[in-house]
């Protein structure tokens, strides 16, 4: 066949491998084959702290080469946060202050430069399961069984935590009234989100992220400047959920899942849910990639079908295109481009 279904993005029951890095080079606390927790620590490091310019010859009014005279610290010295830097003046008796504690590492300039402490990273697994692999000095692959669904685009890092549903169906779209305290510290669900003010009171409630099935094109810039995770599971604009995506969400209301929006890191990682899976009923689903074949439930992912799912009828080609026939729940068949269906594992 001249082109293949898009890859499905929903697997209810998969085996999901899950890579955890430090920003530098670490201790790995952890080793291969070790049960973890989503909240254990399996690597460590140490970041050196940034350094900060504190232009003391201007806050005192001085000339910068006259700083020395009134300088109270030097190259070296260890200070804490509010010591005494530097007192006199041109214009009367001022004080400068350290804003941070740290180690003086330089005056030039009539500037002194402050290191900060040095601080401690811990790089926590976010996701309970078996570690399979090691990065030497810089983190773990660690492997669960979960249901997985794969998003069309994301935000932000990522976070693990429970899930709340705050729509009744998938065409539902969030209301920023209904975002409150209770969302504190979890992901919240909704069919779609096309007004900002639910991503403000999200981000300034401190919800963990949003999972929607659409959101609007203007909200993408203001997602990505919040710095939000926002997963969307199928498209930009008015889009509802997928049915089958919404069902598996509320399925697994009040269970932790991993979300994971990909735009924080160097590189680039699919935005996606994971929800751990406490037992194992029947085999795993693994993501067979093959055509089409009568008897598969499917999406259709172009307008004007755009999110309606159904069951292949028949796989048809002609002068080397690739068409399949349909059967839409809830209306009558319809003929469309092979291209344009996933597959709903």
């Amino acid at each position: 066949m001249k082109a293949e279904p898009i890859a499905s993005r929903l697997y209810a029951q998969t085996i999901v491998e899950h890579e955890r890095r430090l920003p530098g080079a670490g201790q790995l606390l952890v080793a291969v084959g070790d049960q973890v927790e989503s909240r254990t620590v399996v690597a460590r490091s140490e970041a050196q702290g940034p350094l900060r310019i504190v232009d003391v010859a201007e806050a005192l009014g001085i000339a910068r080469d006259r700083l020395l005279r009134y300088l109270r610290v030097e190259v070296g010295q260890e200070v804490q946060a509010g010591e005494v830097l530097a007192t006199g003046g041109f214009m009367g008796w001022r004080t400068v202050t350290a804003p941070v504690a740290g180690c003086v590492a330089g005056i030039a300039a009539g500037r002194v430069l402050i290191e900060e402490q040095a601080h401690t990273i811990e790089l926590r697994a976010n996701l309970p399961g078996q570690v399979i692999r090691v990065l030497p000095g810089q983190g773990v692959v660690i492997s669960a069984v979960a249901s997985r669904i794969v998003g069309a685009w994301g935000s932000g890092g990522e976070a693990y935590g429970p899930l709340v549903l705050h729509s009744q169906g998938p065409s539902d779209t969030l209301r920023w009234i209904g975002i409150d305290v209770a969302c504190r510290g979890r992901i919240i669900v909704g069919g779609r989100c096309l007004d900002k003010r639910v991503l403000l009171r999200a981000a300034r409630l401190r919800a963990l992220g949003l999972v929607v099935g659409g959101l609007a094109e203007h909200l993408r810039a203001a997602a990505l400047e919040l710095g939000l995770i926002v997963i969307v599971t199928d498209g930009i604009g008015a889009v509802p959920m997928a049915e089958p995506i919404f069902e598996l969400l509320a399925q697994h209301e009040g269970r932790d899942g991993l979300l994971i929006g990909g735009r924080s890191e160097s590189v680039a990682r699919l935005p996606q849910v994971a929800i751990p899976l406490d037992a194992v009923r029947g085999p795993l689903h693994v993501a067979p990639e093959r055509p089409l074949v009568v008897g598969d439930r499917v999406r259709l992912t172009r307008a004007p079908y755009l999110g309606a799912v159904g069951q292949v009828l028949a796989v048809i080609e002609e002068e080397g295109e690739a068409w399949a026939r349909v059967s839409l729940d809830g209306s009558e068949p319809v003929v469309v481009a092979y291209r344009n269906l996933e597959r709903l594992g």
